[in-house]
């Protein structure tokens, strides 16, 4: 029986890299001398070979550097630990308001980790470092942060669905809107659209926005003190946030991102 021919997987020489990367070729034979980088391409001669990954960490290490962050740090934050980063280094630039590294370590973050993971274990930990006992100090940090959380997320398209949406709003009076702008980036992940309406939406255009829509669902946000809006014709509405009250009818109560983003992808049995 004939044995189907498996095509073999594409590499590049370093020279062709650096090429693709920018930099001289002896930039890229000082950056593997001096910090170790280990490449997934198997290395079979005396000449270095790059698999797509190899490439991708190199670009996302280049990118880090160009933004700011050290280059023993760009290697590590590129190459080790899944190329993510650590609360410690994200706060690191934002206290130096070095916004831009700070976007660039969310970006090389989300390549190897999903939105739910990222936002769990990296940016609600740095937010909540900066809105300790100090908060009132940190304004311009938090800020700052917020703006670079947001761009990294922005990256990640709403896939085109002909689905019906989900529709995602703030209640009237609250404008702090992460929370949803990574919802939609985690949907979007799974390829579920959504319909992102921004902070603070008064009970009537957000009916007006279901009837333009007909959205699959409705998750509206509230950190503050809320009360349920009435009549709101949406086959299934979701409440996230500390702001609902413990009761709130046929309405659901994710209790996390991670929550929220289960009970919107679930198949329906």
């Amino acid at each position: 029986m004939n044995q189907p021919v498996t095509a073999p997987a594409v590499t590049w020489m370093a020279g062709a890299v650096a090429r693709m990367l920018g930099v001289p070729a002896s930039t890229l034979r000082a950056w593997h001398r001096r910090y170790d980088l280990p490449l997934s391409a198997p290395q079979t001669g005396t000449h270095r070979r790059y698999a797509r990954a190899d490439v991708d960490a190199l670009l996302r290490m280049k990118h880090l550097i160009e933004q700011g962050l050290g280059t023993e740090i760009a290697a590590a934050r590129a190459f080790h630990a899944g190329g993510g980063s650590d609360v410690g280094t994200l706060l690191t630039a934002v206290r130096a308001l070095k916004i831009d590294t700070a976007t660039a370590l969310l970006d090389a973050c989300l390549v190897d980790h999903d939105v739910v993971d990222t936002w769990e274990h990296l940016c609600r930990p740095a937010l909540d470092a900066l809105c300790g006992a100090d908060a009132d100090r940190c304004v311009d940090l938090v800020h700052g942060l917020s703006w670079a959380i947001a761009a990294a997320l922005h990256r990640i398209p709403t896939p085109r669905s002909a689905a019906p949406p989900v529709l995602l709003a703030c209640a009237d009076g609250e404008r702090h809107t992460l929370p949803l702008e990574a919802l939609r980036a985690a949907l979007a992940e799974h390829s579920r659209a959504a319909v992102f309406l921004g902070g603070s939406i008064p009970d009537t255009a957000l009916r007006d926005a279901i009837t333009r829509t007909r959205p699959a669902a409705v998750v509206l946000w509230s950190s503050r003190p809320a009360t349920p809006p009435r009549r709101l014709r949406a086959p299934r509405l979701l409440l996230a946030g500390p702001g609902w009250p413990s009761r709130t009818g046929r309405a659901e109560r994710p209790a996390s991102l991670g929550e929220a983003v289960a009970l919107l992808t679930a198949v329906p049995r």
